[in-house]
C-alpha cells in the first residue's frame, strides 16, 4: 500500500515545520540566527546522524559520541578543512556549540579526541548509513530523468604506495609460429564486473591505496597528482547518489558498474550520461539491461574515421545552430551532464574537501561520506523550498 504522503510532500511539511515552530523558539532562547545556522539546523534535522552511532560497551561507556558525529557534519557544511578549525570555532560561537550538543567551552573535547572518535565514525560509516536512510524516506519514490557519473582527482599528503609490476615471462619476438599460442590475455576489471552480481564483489577488485596517476583534461593538459579518486553519481537537481573513492590509478571506466548499480537500487532514473572515458560496449549494455538509455560520449581511440566522424559532427553543429536547424536530442540530453561536475565543486569550494589532512582510505573515504551528505540534503530541500 502506497503512503498517503508522497515524499516531497514528508519534505515540505518537514521544512516547513522548522522553520515555523521551531526557528522562532531558538531565535527567542539564543538570538537570531544566521542562513549556515538555519542551513546546519536542516541538515542535521533530515541526516539525524546520531541514530548511526554505536557506543554500547559493558563498562566506561565512551561520552560525546552524538555532539562529536553533529559536530563532523558541522565541520562540512562550515567548509572547516581541519578539526582544530572546527573546536577553535565551537570554543567562541556559543550558536554552533549549543547545535552540536556542548553547553560549555570546556566540555569540548581535545583534538587527540576528536581525531580517535572519527576514526570509530569511519569504521562504523555512520555518514554514509545515514545518507542512504536520508535517499530511501525522501527520494527512492521519485522519477529522475538523468543519471550521471564521473570522477575527480583527490589530492592526499600521503606517500604513494609502490606497486610491484608483474614479471612476464619472457617470449621470442615477432608473431608467434603457426599453431603456437601466445601467454593468455589477462581479463580487464570491467570484463571481470560484466558477470559479478554484487557491488561488493565488483567493489573487491578496485584497489584503494594511495597512489600516482596522470589525467589530461580537454584542453590536453596533463595533471598529476598523488592520491585518490572520487567517483560520483548525481542526479537531476544536483543529488549525490552514490560515492566511491579508489586509487589515483583506477581507470574511470572500473567504477561505472558499481555506480549505476547501486544508484539503480537507490533511486529511479532514465538517462546514463558519461563522459568519453566511459565509452565501452560492456557499460552500454550494462545500462540497457537496467532498462536506461546511455548517452556516452564517442571516444575515437586513434581511430582516424571515427575522428573524422566527429569533427564532421562539430562543423554541421556550428552551421545549423545559428539557423536554428540543429536538433539533436542526444546532444541536449547529454548537456545535462554538467550535474556531477558541480558537486565535484561544491565539495572542494563550499564544504571542506579541498585539501585532505586525513591519510588512509578509510578515513579519507569518510570525510567525502560527511560532505556527500550534507550536498544531498542541501540540494534535495532546493526541490521544495
Amino acid at each position: 500500500m502506497r503512503k498517503i504522503i508522497p515524499s516531497l510532500s514528508k519534505m515540505w511539511l518537514k521544512v516547513i515545520n522548522l522553520e515555523q515552530s521551531l526557528f522562532p523558539k531558538l531565535q527567542e532562547s539564543i538570538g537570531s540566527l544566521s542562513p549556515k545556522e538555519e542551513k546546519l539546523i536542516k541538515i542535521l534535522d533530515f541526516a539525524q546522524i546520531e541514530k548511526f552511532v554505536s557506543s554500547v560497551q559493558i563498562t566506561n561507556p565512551p561520552k560525546d559520541r552524538e555532539e562529536m558525529a553533529r559536530a563532523f557534519v558541522a565541520k562540512q557544511v562550515y567548509n572547516f578543512q581541519t578539526t582544530r578549525e572546527l573546536i577553535d570555532r565551537l570554543k567562541i560561537d556559543r550558536t554552533l556549540r549549543l547545535l552540536c550538543g556542548w553547553r560549555y567551552e570546556n566540555k569540548i573535547p581535545s583534538e587527540a579526541k576528536f581525531s580517535r572518535v572519527f576514526k570509530e565514525f569511519s569504521q562504523q560509516r555512520i555518514a554514509t548509513k545515514a545518507h542512504n536512510v536520508f535517499i530511501e524516506n525522501y527520494l527512492s519514490e521519485m522519477l529522475f530523468f538523468y543519471g550521471s557519473i564521473d570522477s575527480t582527482a583527490i589530492e592526499l599528503r600521503e606517500k604513494s604506495v609502490q606497486i610491484k609490476k608483474e614479471v612476464k615471462p619472457k617470449r621470442r619476438q615477432g608473431r608467434p609460429k603457426k599453431g603456437e599460442e601466445g601467454p593468455p590475455k589477462k581479463p580487464s576489471i570491467l570484463q571481470e564486473q560484466e558477470n559479478m552480481h554484487s557491488t561488493e564483489e565488483m567493489l573487491s577488485l578496485i584497489s584503494t591505496k594511495c597512489d600516482t596517476s596522470i589525467k589530461q583534461n580537454s584542453k590536453g593538459n596533463r595533471h598529476r597528482w598523488t592520491g585518490g579518486k572520487l567517483h560520483l553519481s548525481v542526479v537531476d537537481g544536483d543529488i549525490p547518489i552514490t560515492a566511491i573513492y579508489s586509487s589515483a590509478s583506477v581507470h574511470d571506466s572500473s567504477l561505472a558498474l558499481p555506480l549505476i548499480k547501486e544508484s539503480s537500487q537507490k533511486v529511479n532514473y532514465l538517462y546514463d550520461l558519461a563522459d568519453a572515458a566511459y565509452d565501452t560496449s560492456i557499460i552500454k549494455d550494462y545500462s540497457k539491461k537496467l532498462n536506461h538509455r546511455p548517452i556516452i560520449d564517442i571516444n575515437p581511440k586513434n581511430s582516424k574515421k571515427l575522428k573524422a566522424q566527429i569533427a564532421l559532427g562539430k562543423s554541421e553543429k556550428k552551421i545549423l545552430k545559428p539557423l536554428g536547424l540543429y536538433n539533436d536530442s542526444d546532444d541536449l540530453h547529454y548537456n545535462q551532464r554538467g550535474s556531477v561536475e558541480r558537486v565535484n565543486a561544491y565539495l572542494k569550494d563550499s564544504y571542506g574537501c579541498s585539501k585532505i589532512y586525513y591519510q588512509g582510505a578509510q578515513k579519507v573515504t569518510s570525510v567525502f561520506a560527511f560532505a556527500v551528505l550534507s550536498v544531498c540534503i542541501t540540494q534535495s530541500l532546493k526541490l521544495v523550498t
